[in-house]
């Protein structure tokens, strides 16, 4: 139930104002409907506009008439209700059902409580053996760099939240990239888990690529969270492309970034990666607005709700 409760207060935020009309649509979305249609997948406001609307369509096939014109009139689906104020759609919805604004507010407040419980049932996951790749988002990741060790270590902790009931395994992934000279080879990684999960499964995909499945402590209902925390180690004493960029493959609301460098070793420069294609890191680098390393010897950067499949983090040049 709370879970369906967050989605008809996300619901509710989206009708204000120019409902799916409004500028930058994808920033007022919340987790539980990004998740649900996938608007994480789409490049722009108008790409997420039509996903919305297809999905909303789908959701209220069924519904009573009454009902669809009040969800598309409050969301501004229906032609001539392109206003940017809700209570000017709330009218117009009036004058068409020819009853008061009063009663029209209560008619799309019945009807987004309908929509919403579409949504979760839904959502619920079917029969067999849950997937942990999906279920769960990422609300927060918070990755440290660190290259004043005996050898490169990566420390991630990541908050997640459940989209189903149930959630008690996930996965994650970890891909050692190609190193700048372009030779390949087999990587040797260890991953340890800080805190917040126990390591179940192993699995290497290739020469660099390693999959692990990881079992919470304790099943997780929907809109639960939970922080966890793992550590990667990079064993094989071999060198390392000199970046970091993390790829989401779940829906990630915000990420930070930081690089510890090696006060004997710093590099000549530092730079960000922002929503760049994976298969552009393998480039020659291309540095662009150069990034202070701190007192620590150490560069920070933010990035809010990046985007599925594109990378985000640093790059820099070694001395």
């Amino acid at each position: 139930m709370a879970h369906e409760d967050g989605l008809l207060r996300e619901l509710t935020t989206l009708r204000r104002g120019w409902g799916l009309e409004a500028e930058r649509l994808r920033t007022r979305l919340g987790p539980l409907v990004t998740q649900w249609c996938e608007v994480h997948r789409t490049a722009n406001d108008r790409e997420a506009r039509r996903v919305l609307r297809e999905a909303i369509t789908a959701a209220i096939a069924e519904f009573p008439a009454d009902d669809r014109l009040a969800v598309n009139v409050a969301l501004g689906i229906a032609p001539g209700t392109q206003h940017p104020l809700l209570s000017a759609r709330v009218e117009v919805l009036a004058e068409r059902l020819r009853v008061s604004a009063r009663t029209a507010r209560r008619r799309i407040d019945r009807a987004f409580a309908r929509l919403a419980a579409e949504i979760e049932a839904g959502a619920r996951p079917g029969e067999g053996v849950p997937d942990p790749e999906k279920g769960w988002f990422v609300k927060r990741v918070k990755a440290l760099v660190r290259l004043d060790t005996d050898e490169p270590e990566l420390i991630e902790e990541r908050l997640i939240v459940a989209t189903r009931d149930g959630l008690s395994r996930i996965a994650t992934q970890f891909t050692v990239p190609r190193t700048e000279d372009g030779r390949d080879g087999e990587r040797q990684v260890d991953v340890d888990a800080q805190h917040g999960v126990r390591i179940t499964g192993a699995n290497r995909q290739g020469q660099r690529h390693f999959r692990w499945l990881l079992d919470l402590p304790r099943p997780l209902s929907r809109g639960d969270s939970h922080t966890y925390s793992l550590v990667y180690r990079i064993r094989d004493g071999r060198p390392i492309r000199p970046s970091y960029a993390f790829v989401p493959l779940v829906t990630c609301e915000s990420l930070t970034v930081r690089v510890r460098f090696d006060p004997e070793s710093p590099p000549r420069a530092v730079w960000r990666l922002d929503r760049v294609p994976p298969s552009v890191l393998t480039d020659p680098p291309e540095p662009g607005a150069t990034l202070p390393l701190d007192g620590a010897h150490e560069v920070a950067q933010d990035f809010a709700a990046p985007q599925l499949g594109y990378a985000y983090g640093l790059r820099w040049l070694a001395n």
